[in-house]
């Protein structure tokens, strides 16, 4: 499985999410609190600043390298600041079939759309059911489908499920599109008999809305070993307030989310004090949106 994070707020150096934190994205590489396995696989961010240009576009970076041993990113982090970012970090079962290739690196972006995706999880029985996928996918958008990954087919089901997927976009936009995407996922799944636990945790960004799910198909239904070190239902965990940064020698978030201007959703806890950080529920979606400096944010239950 893979690791990945979503921040929107105040400017934030990239290195405070990427490196400097007790258990930040990319020591997950090799040393994941909540995963039993090696995320080997590749790199990628996301990132938006209104004082760049094209700031609704994002600024995106994919690299196939392990991801500790990736100097680019480390100059990068030390120097870039960003109001929001979406960053993941690639597992992959350890097999000679698994394809380590860029195109099937996170997160997945189309070029002139503002929003980006994530994923953490596998949709079991994939091949089977990729090409039941296409009749639910634009044309313009499939043809832009150059990942072999389940991840790269989820993102051009939930943009074709847009209305106006060129933006602006609201929550409620982009969680109806996510929720059709996993109801169709769902009956084309039971269609050919596939009733293995598939984990669907996803975050997608576009700068100013930040929506990170968490949900499973078929919860606990194995006919193999799951490969993501016995972990069933993926963790996404999430913290809201003020001033994230070193406070007395220590990362945290304070202030609480009464008031809150910044919130990070990730797979594990990036903090040694994890006393702020709450689990998104199981089937449930993580909302925020940014308005005039504040962050407006709830949690929801996914109708799919």
């Amino acid at each position: 499985m893979c690791r990945m994070l979503g921040y929107l707020g105040p400017p934030v150096l990239l290195d405070d999410l990427l490196y400097a934190p007790d258990s930040s994205l990319l020591k997950q590489t090799v040393d994941a609190q909540m995963l039993a396995m090696l995320n080997l696989a590749g790199f990628g961010f996301a990132a938006w600043d209104p004082d760049w240009p094209k700031p609704e576009a994002p600024l995106c970076y994919r690299n196939t390298q392990v991801a500790i041993f990736d100097r680019n990113v480390q100059a990068m982090a030390r120097k870039l600041q960003a109001r929001a970012v979406v960053a993941h970090l690639r597992g992959v079962p350890y097999r000679s079939d698994t394809q380590v290739n860029i195109e099937n690196v996170h997160p997945f972006h189309f070029e002139g759309l503002p929003i980006v995706m994530a994923h953490n999880g596998d949709l079991s029985g994939f091949n089977q059911i990729r090409f039941d996928l296409v009749e639910h996918i634009k044309p313009e958008f499939a043809r832009r489908i150059h990942g072999s990954a389940d991840s790269a087919w989820i993102y051009a089901m939930v943009v074709s499920a847009l209305e106006n997927p060129e933006g602006p976009l609201t929550t409620t936009e982009i969680l109806r599109a996510i929720e059709q995407t996993l109801t169709t996922l769902r009956k084309i799944r039971e269609r050919h008999g596939i009733h293995r636990s598939s984990s669907v945790n996803l975050i997608f960004g576009d700068g100013r809305n930040l929506v990170a799910t968490r949900f499973t198909f078929d919860f606990g239904r194995f006919d193999v070993a799951p490969f993501q070190g016995g972990i069933e239902f993926l963790s996404q965990w999430y913290t809201l307030g003020r001033d994230y940064g070193l406070h007395d020698g220590e990362w945290k978030m304070i202030g609480g989310p009464e008031g809150a201007d910044a919130v990070i959703v990730a797979s594990e806890p990036l903090t040694r004090d994890v006393a702020t950080w709450v689990e998104v529920p199981e089937y449930s979606a993580l909302s925020v949106t940014r308005s005039d400096g504040a962050l407006r944010g709830e949690v929801v239950t996914l109708d799919a």
